[in-house]
């Protein structure tokens, strides 16, 4: 059995392109091989997976050659993949030289594209390059260029991370939208969503799903994470739904593909430097899918996993009790305490599968542990708050300790940026997936909450709750056969 997430050798996944083609799912990446200190996507270039049911992936290697040190597209990011009606792949990608200028002036973004019959061999087009005006928009900012059919005006659009011309440093980007008939020329238009909130919106994309079109993009400033917007109709306007997100901060960048029927979510969950829970997020990590469905008879989306992974792991393990902590229930599958209270198994070292049913009473606060001692001391911990209708990632010892006993970050809550909505309910089903240092969880098919998990391995799992009852009304463990 391979990994179920994953990662090239020597070398890490940035932003996703993922276009999906005759029952196949071909996951175009960023290929980081991190060669200088402190710098990302350096020698960057796109390459190329595929699958077709999202747990065995087949690395087809480089997809786009990128230039050499005196062409624009020196590292090659991202973009979007396009079939026109000739059946010619279109593969339109951002391209980046800090040492070439443009028109004498300044080292900018531009997009240029390769294309091919076969996704596989795809060739640059030397001529072709698609540039700011500087009028409308900022010449810099000028990346991951999203390309689709309109068939209301027959022509192509391409809407890109940019930022207005003359506009606030931190308050001025805009998704930009450019036409195009033939995939050649393209003209400047006004923004196709300006919502004067972000510095930058990156991997923006559009789809339909239903009677609604919907509008992705990631940001790095107010939150790290992937939002989504949806319409009516095209032109907007673009609502924000209350839970606008699809993950926590660590899986960054998310785009989809869909064969028609069903849409799945392509993403990274980024490395932690140094390889510690207490060191900053990386750019670039490892490779993660989801699905996303819609709600029935509403717009909003959820996160559900991937239609086998509840079966990656196959070897039922059969606990023999709970060990307990501070449990003071009558009930064997039942956790009570006026303080906190845990119930505990044994965990495998690092890679399984739990699925847990809670029904919980009443609390005010409850969650899983994961990789934690019997008292509690060390471990991580998914937070629940009912009241606050919130769940985040916490962890035990957050930080190096200080010199002085107060010094372990206790004014730190929890992970604050992988705080996710609590749904509303009194039965929880949970799914934990782990996998060495990955830890994706799914709450009653429509939370989402990845992380990084590099301190402890081992020890115990389970349930806890604070000042409440609730019951673990079912528990499965599984690892490898």
């Amino acid at each position: 059995m391979g990994n179920l997430f994953y990662q090239p050798e020597q070398a890490w996944v940035g932003d996703l392109i993922p276009y999906y083609d005759n029952g196949k799912y071909y996951a175009f990446y960023l290929h980081d091989p991190r060669i200088f200190d402190d710098k990302y996507a350096e020698d960057t270039t796109w390459h190329l997976v595929t699958t077709d049911d999202f747990i065995n992936v087949e690395y087809k290697g480089e997809a786009i050659k990128r230039g050499g040190v005196n062409d624009f597209n020196k590292n090659i990011y991202t973009g979007s993949v396009i079939k026109d009606n000739e059946g010619l792949y279109h593969a339109f990608y951002t391209a980046f030289n800090e040492d070439k200028k443009l028109n004498g002036d300044m080292a900018v973004q531009t997009v240029m594209k390769a294309v091919g019959y076969d996704l596989e061999h795809l060739k640059t087009v030397e001529d072709f390059l698609f540039a700011s005006d500087g009028l409308i928009y900022e010449e810099f900012d000028w990346r991951d260029p999203f390309v689709f059919w309109v068939a209301e005006e027959s022509c192509y659009y391409m809407i890109m991370a940019s930022r207005t011309k003359g506009a606030g440093e931190l308050r001025g980007g805009c998704i930009s939208l450019s036409k195009s008939t033939d995939l050649i020329h393209w003209t400047h238009e006004q923004p196709f969503y300006e919502p004067h909130m972000y510095i930058t919106m990156e991997c923006p994309e559009v789809f339909q799903m239903g009677e609604y079109w919907y509008l992705i993009f990631s940001t790095f400033s107010d939150q790290f994470t992937t939002h989504y917007r949806y319409a009516k109709d095209l032109n907007g306007p673009w609502l924000i739904p209350e839970d606008d997100v699809f993950d926590t901060r660590a899986n960054y960048a998310i785009k989809t593909a869909s064969d028609g029927d069903k849409r799945f979510a392509f993403g990274w969950v980024a490395s932690k430097k140094g390889e510690t829970d207490f060191g900053a997020w990386d750019w670039g990590g490892t490779m993660i899918f989801h699905e996303i469905i819609q709600e029935k008879n509403s717009p909003i989306l959820r996160v559900i996993p991937v239609p086998k992974l509840k079966d990656y792991y196959s070897k039922v393990m059969y606990p023999e009790q709970f060990t307990r902590f501070n449990n003071h229930s009558k009930q064997i599958n039942g956790i009570t305490s006026e303080t906190l209270g845990a119930s505990l198994i044994e965990s495998p070292y690092e890679d399984f599968s739990l699925q847990i049913k809670l029904t919980i009473n009443a609390s005010s606060e409850f969650g899983i542990a994961l990789h934690t001692d019997p008292g509690l001391e060390k471990g991580y911990f998914l937070r629940m708050y009912p009241h606050q209708e919130m769940m985040a990632w916490d962890f035990w010892p957050r930080g190096e300790k200080g010199p002085f006993q107060w010094q372990i970050k206790g004014d730190v809550p929890y992970q604050v940026e992988t705080a996710r909505a609590l749904p509303d309910i009194e039965q929880l089903e949970i799914l934990v997936i782990k996998e060495k240092d990955i830890c994706v969880v799914y709450v009653n098919d429509q939370v989402a909450l990845s992380t990084r998990m590099y301190n402890h391995k081992g020890g115990y799992l389970g349930a806890y709750v604070i000042q409440g009852e609730l019951l673990i009304d079912d528990l499965v463990l599984k690892t490898k056969k």
